[in-house]
């Protein structure tokens, strides 16, 4: 019996264990569901619990921000910041996308026909462009705008209004344009001095021409400072892996602000490369549109050019399979020109200059650039009637001055 006793004592106070467990539980998990109830909304949306506390404050912080204008006051965009959310991104191609503006150019060049005789043809070229100011003005790339004899500018939505160049500067590849309107969308205008690296960034534009108009690219700021060589110009640049491609040039590049801090300008391409893409900081060149609205007339300076029309590339692969040399091969000759006068003649092919061999254009061209008007060089040319190689001397003239361009 007393083995039965207690059996059954120690069975009692087991469960009188239990209860006293369960009823702490229910006390914690009433005290638990109070808590919540009162700290839940501060953590789903802490703005609207806080604005009493500090509304005062955070209106007086945006007023700071909103008051930061352009940088340079002549041209941009002088209201408040208009950029907020969760996703900016949507924003700035709702609000920045109809600031960048597409540009037709027609491009008249000298060709070659099969018996080597001169004919003018035209020839179509696009880009972008970004409006600066409300009377029209509109900021691209010198390069884009280099050598038209008409230009029209393409609104979002495909309107076609002719356009006028104001002035150029292609020693830093920038030109300002204007069509004759007051209406149209205005970009705001950043410090890209301000810039950092790795901050994200969208690249707005006209890939491959108006049919892709109004891309948006996003990527991030890869560096800050870059200097590259361009057609033998040295040039600071911002570096981007936002997608950019032939027609970008003179779009813009945006900060997560929808402002503008760089006009699209360049890609890397090779097999290797990827992401590669550079932009013009907004400080460097607003105050070269300002100053080329302000003349209100083309300052376009002296280019030395020897006259060779429609050059064409001999690479390697060329060279093995028609026995040429690598070079530039002279396909036709301006009439007058250096080139004319000293004696070179279409089917030349220029393997050197000043010494230097110039396989490509590029090379050629920059070393040109780096002499000036009716300065006397020398040109290394291979005459495939004669399979020989020799040495001409030319007076670098003004290509500027010619009207129809190589």
């Amino acid at each position: 019996m007393r083995e039965f006793y207690e059996f059954d004592e120690e069975r009692y106070q087991k469960k009188g264990n239990v209860w006293m467990f369960i009823a702490i539980a229910l006390v914690f998990t009433l005290l638990g569901g109070i808590l919540m109830y009162a700290v839940f909304p501060y953590l789903t949306n802490p703005d609207d619990k806080l604005a009493d506390n500090t509304g005062s404050i955070r209106a007086e912080s945006d007023e700071t921000t909103n008051s930061d204008a352009s940088p340079l006051p002549v041209v941009g965009y002088q209201g408040d910041l208009f950029i907020e959310g969760e996703n900016p991104v949507v924003q700035i191609a709702e609000k920045v996308g109809p600031a960048v503006v597409g540009i037709t150019t027609t491009v008249e060049v000298l060709v070659p026909d099969f018996f080597f005789n001169q004919r003018t043809q035209e020839y179509e070229g696009t880009g972008s462009g970004i409006v600066i100011s409300d009377k029209g003005h509109i900021v691209t790339n010198y390069h884009v705008v280099e050598g038209a004899k008409k230009l029209f500018v393409i609104l979002q939505g495909g309107e076609k209004i002719e356009a006028e160049l104001i002035g150029a500067d292609p020693q830093s590849d920038v030109a300002v344009i204007k069509v004759d309107r007051t209406d149209l969308t205005v970009a705001k205008l950043g410090n890209s001095d301000e810039v950092r690296q790795g901050e994200f960034a969208v690249a707005i534009g006209n890939p491959l021409g108006h049919e892709l108009a109004g891309t948006v690219n996003f990527g991030v700021i890869s560096a800050v400072d870059r200097t590259l060589q361009l057609d033998g110009k040295t040039l600071k640049l911002l570096q981007t892996d936002a997608a950019i491609n032939e027609g970008n040039s003179g779009g813009a590049l945006v900060n997560m602000k929808g402002e503008v801090i760089g006009m699209n300008t360049i890609k890397l391409v090779g097999s290797r490369v990827e992401g590669l893409g550079f932009a013009i900081p907004s400080n460097v060149f607003i105050p070269i549109a300002q100053e080329l609205i302000k003349k209100g007339k083309v300052e376009v300076p002296e280019q030395p050019w020897i006259g060779v029309v429609n050059p064409l590339e001999i690479t390697e692969e060329i060279s093995k399979e028609y026995n040429y040399p690598v070079g530039i091969l002279v396909r036709e000759v301006y009439p007058e020109s250096p080139a004319d006068i000293s004696g070179i003649l279409p089917g030349d092919v220029i393997t050197a200059f000043e010494g230097v061999e110039t396989p490509t254009m590029a090379i050629l061209k920059e070393n040109i650039g780096k002499h000036k008007v009716g300065d006397i060089v020398e040109v290394t040319i291979y005459r495939a009637s004669n399979k020989k190689e020799f040495t001409l001397k030319l007076k670098l003239a003004d290509m500027s001055k010619i009207d129809i361009q190589r």
